[in-house]
């Protein structure tokens, strides 16, 4: 089977419905909205905890407010809350399709789990940000928390575009994460990192954050920012370490082969950094409250 050609690929992810938030979360936010005593602090951790929630905000005030001037993109979400107001963030949650169509889509697809896919975006979010700060490199706003936690949209967007083709893939064991992308190209012409990328870039999201969701597969392929990249490809390892693999059904990896990943060397060789056991310990520090987060959150 040929995949489609671009332009149809492109015509089918433009049609992708907004996604659906989980169903408990549109139900706290509802509620700090409604509350006289809110902040929009609480509000921002709320809107932070959903991919597709995380989106809509960004898209929302990046189109609103400043059109196409790449050089004034707002990736942080409480900043987001502030420009939108509450009236705003309250009308797009009442025009936010809920949960029940991600539960519509998994009784169609036996092979998609959107809690898996939740469970390890977060946890990938929470890693990109804590890596960096380990590297002790600084992003803008919260491009390291939103980059981690968009990383594998694009997954979702095959899942709805292109049904009858996602088991063959996310139905389906590969022996490495290549395997599985070159599966995706042969079918669709695009891997899940290309298509997450267009989804964000078309919906207004800066170009550091389609670049780190487009290149975090091979983060020394990125120009604009290649070790939040760096640090997406990391944080993906880690978690998967932890056995939250979200819909990959990759071998488990093993934590020494975490030194041969192109971002660890972007991020912990190319540059003086503290002594490496440092720097491990700290990330076996944060791997492990990451563990006992993940299992409060769901």
């Amino acid at each position: 089977m040929n995949p489609p050609s671009d332009f149809l690929l492109i015509e089918r992810i433009n049609q992708c419905p907004k996604l659906a938030s989980l169903q408990s979360i549109n139900d706290t936010l509802a509620n700090l909205l409604d509350s006289e005593d809110s902040f929009v602090g609480q509000i921002a951790e709320v809107i932070r905890l959903d991919p597709s929630l995380t989106t809509r905000v960004l898209d929302l005030v990046n189109s609103i407010f400043f059109g196409s001037k790449e050089d004034h993109h707002i990736t942080g979400v409480e900043e987001a809350s502030i420009f939108l107001g509450l009236n705003r963030i309250r009308e797009l949650l009442a025009a936010t399709p809920i949960i029940e169509e991600i539960s519509a889509l998994g009784k169609n697809n036996k092979h998609f789990s959107w809690e898996s896919f939740w469970r390890h975006s977060i946890g990938t979010a929470i890693l990109t940000r804590e890596i960096l700060s380990i590297a002790e490199h600084k992003v803008e706003q919260e491009a390291d928390y939103v980059a981690g936690l968009l990383h594998n949209l694009g997954i979702l967007i095959l899942a709805i575009t292109f049904p009858e083709i996602f088991p063959h893939v996310y139905g389906k064991t590969h022996e490495s994460l290549q395997e599985l992308t070159d599966k995706e190209i042969s079918l669709v012409g695009w891997d899940h990192a290309k298509m997450g990328a267009y989804y964000l870039w078309n919906h207004h999201i800066s170009e550091e954050i389609v670049e780190a969701v487009h290149s975090h597969n091979h983060p020394e392929k990125a120009t604009v920012n290649p070790k939040l990249a760096a640090s997406v490809q990391i944080a993906t390892f880690l978690v998967r370490s932890l056995k939250v693999k979200g819909l990959e059904k990759l071998p488990h990896p093993e934590m020494e082969e975490i030194q041969n990943l192109e971002g660890w060397k972007i991020l912990f060789e190319e540059e003086k950094n503290d002594d490496p056991e440092i720097i491990n310990e700290r990330i076996l520090s944060s791997v492990e409250r990451l563990g006992q987060t993940l299992q409060t959150i769901i």
